[in-house]
């Protein structure tokens, strides 16, 4: 039985209400797709494209299939306009310019290479239509049919009448996509989850139990006087991602780069501080690891080192700063101390120093190196090294 307004009428209020809260898009559109063939649209496989604000993506794309009953999320790598797949998609000139795409595929669409594979497998109609624009470009929705002779104009009609409530919760789903990601990137995945789910009070932070690292690159003054600014630019880069990697990898948190160091953090759950001292320390042997294969490597265009402290202790962690410029970040005497060590490794010609706090809640022995004038500190502090690196290890 062909769909009537009343149908449309409830996929509208269905896409509007229960619809917009999916916790994902993929869920989202699965759910659609049934029930516009539930309503009578004959679909068998719906794409639909959306733009994002990524430093290693262009977008992402949905993809539905009438006999496998899911939607799969396609990351979309930043460089594919350049591809051939890309400049001969019938997608292109709707996410481009916004203009709609109609091919009966049992009598034209050999101009798209993509339409005709489609014909080979049985696709009767394809319509590629525009969404809500976001900056530049159109999201886009591609949908096509199996059915003889294509679609209905009753059946079109039902797939015009929801598209614009399809488009706002698209549009909706991905600029909060977009926005999470940039918080993510921005301010790390920890700081950036807090910030978008409402953590935003000037003032307002948290007593965090942590182990704080603090790390410097060794001898970036010299690179920065030697190099050209695009040069010195790509070795923070190098740098700052064999930190992240190594910090990620054991579950902590860059919290922020500083000029040419990084302030990371790892969490201790109640009962969990070794665990936290192990991952902490973890990550920095990782570092050491990273950077000496780096060094080996035929293409280091210079060697990177870089000074680590280890402390563990009590952060205030949350939101400082003046009322229209926030920063998401972790204070105290602990992390002062942690950078204090980092200073202190040139003098001791360590990469790593740990401080006394750390070594007690780790699992394994860390020799001493005695105790040492810390700046801001009336007490010497005692400090620890690891036993795998010699004495000339920093330089």
């Amino acid at each position: 039985m062909p769909p009537d307004a009343a149908d449309a009428a409830a996929i509208i209020r269905w896409i509007l209400t229960e619809g917009r809260d999916f916790a994902s898009i993929s869920r989202f559109v699965n759910a659609l797709c049934q029930r516009l063939v539930e309503a009578g649209v004959p679909l068998w496989r719906v794409t639909i494209y959306a733009a994002t604000l990524h430093p290693q993506l262009r977008g992402f794309g949905w993809r539905w299939w009438r006999n496998r009953r899911l939607t799969e999320e396609v990351r979309i790598q930043r460089g594919v306009e350049l591809t051939e797949d890309y400049r001969t998609s019938p997608l292109r000139g709707v996410i481009e310019t916004g203009t709609t795409l109609r091919r009966h595929l049992d009598s034209d669409g050999a101009d798209f290479p993509l339409l005709a594979e489609l014909r080979r497998e049985g696709g009767t109609d394809y319509l590629a239509v525009p969404l809500n624009r976001i900056g530049e470009r159109f999201p886009a929705v591609a949908w096509a049919t199996d059915q003889p002779g294509g679609f209905a104009p009753y059946q079109l009609d039902l797939l015009e009448a929801v598209r614009p409530a399809f488009a706002a919760v698209i549009e909706t789903a991905v600029v909060r996509r977009t926005a999470r990601t940039l918080f993510s990137i921005y301010h790390g995945q920890h700081v950036g989850e807090r910030v978008f789910e409402g953590q935003i009070v000037r003032g307002h932070v948290d007593l965090l139990r942590a182990v704080i690292m603090a790390t410097d690159l060794r001898g970036f003054t010299g690179i920065s006087d030697q190099l050209p600014g695009e040069q010195v630019v790509q070795v923070l880069d190098e740098y700052f991602e064999h930190v992240t990697l190594s910090v990620h990898a054991v579950g902590g948190h860059i919290l922020k780069f500083i000029g040419d160091g990084v302030l990371a953090i790892f969490n201790a759950e109640e009962g969990q501080d070794a665990a936290a001292a192990s991952a902490g320390l973890g990550a920095a042997r990782e570092i050491v690891a990273r950077l000496a294969a780096h060094n080996a490597s035929p293409g280091a265009s210079v060697p990177l080192r870089a000074g680590i402290g280890l402390h563990f202790g009590n952060v205030m962690y949350g939101n400082v700063g003046a009322p229209d410029r926030l920063d998401f970040t972790a204070i105290g005497p602990a992390v002062n101390l942690a950078f204090r060590l980092e200073g202190l490794t040139k003098e001791l010609k360590r990469p790593v120093l740990a401080s006394r706090a750390f070594a007690a809640v780790l699992g394994e022995a860390l020799p001493s190196l005695g105790r040492h004038a810390i700046r801001g500190l009336s007490e010497y502090e005692e400090v620890f090294g690891l036993p795998e690196h010699a004495v000339a290890a920093a330089e």
